[in-house]
Parts: structure tokens; sequence; C-alpha cells
């Protein structure tokens, strides 16, 4: 019904009390004259508007401060203060909760005008923040980890269960001797301040911080004028059931670091379709924690979205050659990980690949470099999770040369990427422990020690050929006498499931142990890394059960070892990618992201024909994302480091025969 208007001509007849005609009246009351004295009539107090005002008590003598007049003056003016606040307080608890929608609307309904009349920059990223921060999540359920989202979505059922280990607690934990470990610690001075490699972890204060600095970058470079929704200045979809604001959010969350704001971020800005197709990783970040193995009807919509951009962008002449169509090109690429279509894959590398050559190659791209390090670093991370060969754009592509550094600066160090004597930034992370240390030390003199061996030939011998591997190298020879003394140290090192030791329940350490024994057997078999892990194929494993009666290590050789490690990387927390560790877990990741590469999961778009291939598939993918999200929060701050391992890790994988047959030692 609508509003009917008081007749104005009626002067008995006062107009509908409305807020300020109610307000007006009452300030008019309060400035009217005092009535002559009269007998004290008990009244309705009027309600004063504003904070108390001073009150001053005046006295001719001492003693008239304590009569009943001044003491009910104090009184007075005492429960004018208690209510005044009492009101406050009322009005906010109000406010608050007016602000919380009864039930989720659409998102053309939930955007309403705001009217801002202060400065303009100050006003526009107040109110935006205020709708970013209030946007209600989606409505989904978001398990708090991988696993518990696979066992949510998929009960156990008779025959398949959660693993269970029970190892033997009769066995012994072998002694350290010269642990590289103590050596390390003593090299590093005492007065060295421990340093971190990132600084992000993922947190509702992070979330809110980016979230910040992106608004207040928007409201800078789109200036708008009152009466104008200062939302609008988000990028929207085209689709009503996306909502730009709650991706952008979640990604930021997951995604973005401090160096990524600094880096990314201006070209991020430069047209809605790069902001908007970020979020393509965002949405399948989201899927894998709601349990849905593949791609959701909103992460379908977002990637329908972006390849019309894409498409949009080739056709124009300018456009496309634009480092802005690159970079959506990028976020296409990313978000197609998820998934995990191997051929999808490609044709978007070769893409990639296409634009940067008719651009003129590789030092012809923009963004202070940025554009050039992050085109390598994302196909050359999908190349080592699909075990393929990289394109020759980006296997011929020289990086600079990363220089000397001093160990107390933190870099992210793994088994392939050490370029100081020791691991010194690993050694000061407190999640290292002495076991872990000297897991990792060994990697990564096997990488040095196996990749050196093969340099130093100039040819290749055929598998069938029998030969003589003192008279082919000395290098090799002593690669084989290394190889022998740290497969013989990893079958001694006991599961972080054996009660009663100090790496009991340690699965940072578990995660690299398990990670060491793909990538060790595989370098023993000559072999890829999918098939390393395959149940029954590991050396090292067949050692371990014949020198101990753990049931433990019985599990790993009838369990696909990518299973255990992802089982394994889950009790780990990975809020802050492993902290000055995050190198180490990009390895992991990447290691157990290929050895989890089987002929079922070769192409995602097919139905699992049974529950242990749906598995199969949901741990291959989960493992992806581990690490993508290590590869993109790190390759912003450390852009040199990820490449030079990407490369290192492609050239083993490259030495043991993906995709061949040849091997250098029977």
């Amino acid at each position: 019904m609508a509003p009917v208007a008081a007749d104005a001509g009626d002067g008995n007849t006062p107009p509908p009390p409305t807020l300020v005609s109610e307000l007006t009246w009452r300030r008019a009351a309060g400035e009217t004259s005092n009535p002559p004295p009269q007998a004290r009539v008990r009244r309705r107090a009027r309600k004063r508007d504003g904070p108390p005002q001073f009150q001053f008590l005046t006295a001719t003598d001492p003693s008239q401060f304590k009569d009943e007049t001044a003491k009910r003056s104090v009184r007075s003016q005492a429960m004018i203060q208690y209510r005044y606040k009492a009101d406050q307080q009322k009005r906010k608890g109000k406010e608050s909760h007016e602000v919380l929608p009864v039930e989720r609307l659409p998102l053309a309904e939930r955007i309403t005008p705001v009217v801002t009349h202060a400065e303009p920059y100050q006003g526009q990223e107040s109110a935006l923040m205020h709708h970013a921060l209030s946007e209600q999540q989606e409505q989904e359920h978001l398990y708090p980890s991988t696993s518990a989202a696979w066992w949510g979505t998929n009960p156990p059922d008779e025959g398949f269960g959660e693993p269970s280990w029970f190892p033997d607690s009769s066995s012994h934990l072998p002694a350290l001797q010269s642990s590289r470990y103590r050596q390390a610690l003593a090299a590093v001075p005492l007065n060295t301040a421990a340093q971190k490699v990132h600084d992000y972890v993922e947190s509702d204060v992070h979330e809110e911080r980016q979230m910040r600095i992106l608004v207040a970058t928007l409201a800078k470079y789109n200036p708008i004028g009152d009466g104008v929704d200062p939302f609008l200045v988000i990028p929207q979809f085209k689709s009503p059931e996306l909502s730009s604001i709650y991706l952008v959010r979640k990604c930021n969350r997951a995604f973005v670091s401090e160096a990524t704001m600094v880096r990314w971020l201006p070209s991020m800005l430069a047209h809605p379709h790069i902001l908007l197709s970020s979020t393509i990783l965002a949405s399948t970040w989201l899927d894998m924690h709601a349990g849905c193995s593949g791609d959701s009807k909103r992460t379908t919509l977002v990637k329908a979205e972006t390849i019309g951009w894409i498409n949009e962008r080739l056709r124009d002449p300018i456009m496309q050659y634009e480092d802005f169509t690159l970079m959506v090109i990028l976020h296409l690429l990313a978000g197609e990980m998820w998934s995990c279509n191997e051929k999808t894959l490609r044709i978007h590398q070769t893409g990639v690949a296409r634009l940067i050559i008719q651009r003129g190659g590789m030092d012809s791209l923009g963004g202070n470099n940025a554009m050039a390090e992050v085109s390598a670093a994302v196909c050359q991370h999908c190349d080592i999770f699909c075990e393929a060969t990289s394109l020759p754009l980006f296997h011929d592509w020289e990086p600079p040369t990363f220089g000397p550094v001093e160990p107390n600066i933190a870099i992210p160090e793994s088994p392939i990427f050490c370029p100081r004597i020791e691991l010194y930034t690993i050694l000061q992370d407190p999640k290292c422990s002495e076991w872990t240390f000297d897991v990792l030390s060994d990697m990564r003199d096997l990488t040095d020690l196996f990749i050196g061996a093969h340099e130093s030939m100039n040819i290749v011998q055929d598998i069938d050929e029998a030969i003589d591997v003192s008279r082919l190298s000395p290098s090799l020879s002593q690669f084989e006498s290394k190889l022998a003394e740290i497969r013989s140290r990893l079958a001694s090192l006991p599961s972080a499931y054996t009660p009663g030791h100090p790496i009991t329940d340690d699965w940072v350490y578990e995660s690299c142990r398990i990670a060491a024994i793909i990538y060790t057997s595989a370098i023993i078999l000559r072999v890829p890394f999918s098939v390393a892990a395959e149940p029954g194929r590991s050396p090292i494993l067949a050692e371990i059960a014949s020198n101990t009666n753990s049931v433990a290590g019985g599990h790993l050789l009838t369990t696909p070892l990518s299973e255990a490690l992802y089982e394994v990387l889950e009790k780990t927390n990975q809020n802050d990618i492993w902290g000055s560790m995050s190198g180490v877990l990009y390895w992991v990741a990447l290691v157990g992201s290929a050895a989890a590469r089987s002929p079922t999961s070769l192409n995602m778009s097919h139905a699992p024909r049974s529950r242990s291939e749906a598995y199969a598939a949901w741990v291959r993918r989960c493992l992806i994302m581990f690490a993508t999200r290590c590869q993109i929060l790190l390759v912003f701050s450390h852009p040199l480091p990820i490449i030079y391992a990407q490369k290192r890790l492609l050239r083993v994988q490259e030495l043991i025969g993906s995709g061949s047959s040849r091997r250098l030692v029977s």
C-alpha cells in the first residue's frame, strides 16, 4: 500500500511522525524557556539528541553541594549518560543485525546503491570494502581438507576404507652417523637471524588484507561520483549465477601473496577479462574442498566466459598480441589443471608458445620479465606432472643467471634447487628435523650426481648392450657407488607411523621419505615416477620389507606410493605451504603428482569404472593442486629458483626415460 500524505491544510492535524520531524520537534522543545515555578508534577523526561552535555553546579557555600537539589541534578546527569550509552549499543546491535540477510538473494538483488559524501577516495574504498567483506559465501559445503572432502562425498564401503597403519613397535631407529644436519648447523653463524622464504599464511586476516589492497587500488583508478554504486567498479561476469567478489576473495585467500600484489596486480586491473579469468583457479580450489572430482557448474561457467574472451581477443588484430591476452590464456591453463585433461592442457600450452613466438620470443614480453617467467613456470609445471617433454620454446630458453647467495638469505631450497653448499634455509625451519634434513640432503646429492654423471657422457648405450660401468666414466662409477650408499640409508629409515621414536607422527618427514623412495626408485630403475610408484616396483620398499617385519612397509608394497604420499601430505599443515620449506613441499607434490599419473588417469573426461579408479583420479588432482598452489605463491617472489628447479626436475625425468626405454646400467 502506498503511503498517504497528510492534509497540510488542516492546522489541527499534525503530520505523521517521521524520524526527521520528531527530532526537529524535540530539538525545538529543548530550546524553549523553562516554565515558571509551580508544584512539582512528575512527567516523562525529554529525550535528548546527541551525547550528554556538561552541566555545571554553582554554589555560594560548599555545603550547598550536598543539598537535595544538587544531588538530584548529579543523579539525573549520570542517568542521562547511562541511557545514552545503552541506546548507542542498542543501535549498533540493530544495525549489525540488519546487515545479515535472512536468505541469499540473487546477485542483482543484493547490489544496492551506496551514496557517499566523504572524500571520493576514502568513501569509495569504504563502500567497496563493505561489499567485499559482507558478501556471503556460496551455498556449498566446504570440507576442512581434501581427504575429508573425499570421504564426505564417498562414504567408505566394505573392503575400501580409510587407510589403517599398524607398524611393528619392535622396529628400531638406526643411529645417525656423521649427520649432515649437525655439520651444516655448525657452519651457520650463531648470530644469524632466520629469514622467511615468504610471508604467506592462509587466514581470514590475510584474505581481508589482500582485499583491502585490491579495493583501494580499484577505488584509486576508477573514480566515480556520488549516487553511483561503487560496487560496479568490481568487474562482473555475464552469468548471474557467478559472484565475482566471492571468487576474487577466495583467489586472494588461497593463491595471492604480497609479491603477487606487487608484480601481477597492476596488470590484472588493466582490463576486466584479466581479473575475472584469474578466478578460475579459485573456483577449482573450491571444487576440491567441496569434494567435486572434476569441474562444477560454477567452474564450467567461468571457463566458458574466459574462452569467449580469449576468442574475442584473438580475433582482434591489436589485442591478440597484448600481454593481457597471454595472461588470460595462462589463467585458463592454470584453471584446467584440476580437471587434468592432458590433451586440453597441451593445446593451451601450444597456444601460449605460438603467441609468444609471434610476439618475437620470450625476451619480447613485458612486465619487467614477469610475463616470460610466469609463462615458462606454468608451462614447465604442466610438463612435469604430465611427464611430457617441454615445448622447444621453453626447453631452449635460458633464464637469467641466479647469482651466488649468502647462507643467511632465504630461498626456496629443495633437492632440485640448492645453489649453496648446504640447505641453509631449510636447516633453520622448525619443521625440519635432523632426520628430514638428512633425507633431503641425500636427495640433493643424488640429483647433482645423477645429472652430473650423464652430462659427462657423450653417448647413451642401448638397454640390451653389455657395458663395463667403470670403463665408461669415472664419474658414472662414482655415482653408482654413492647411489648404493643413499639407497641403503633410505631403506634403513623407519616410518613416522612407528611409535616411540623421535620421528613418530612427523608427517613432514614422512612426506619427504615417501617422495624420496619414489624419486630414488625411479633413478635406480631408470623408469618414470609413475612406474616407480606402482605397487611392488620399488626396490627400496622390497629391501625395507625384507629387513623388517613392519606392517607399514607391507602396506606400501601393495599400495600405490602416490596414494600413500597424498594421505601423509593431508596430515601436514599446508596453510603456509610449509613456510621456509615451501620449496620442499613443491618438490614433494611435483614428484607425487607425476607419480600419480596412471593409464586410467590420462583421460580424466571418462567416468571411472570403479571406486579405486575414482580415488586414483582424486589423488592425482589433489596432488596437482597442492603443487600448483606452491608454484603460484612462489613464482612472483622467487621466479628464478622455481624455474631452475623445474628445469632440473625435467632433466631428471628426461634421463630416467619418461616415455622411452633407455637406461645406462643393467
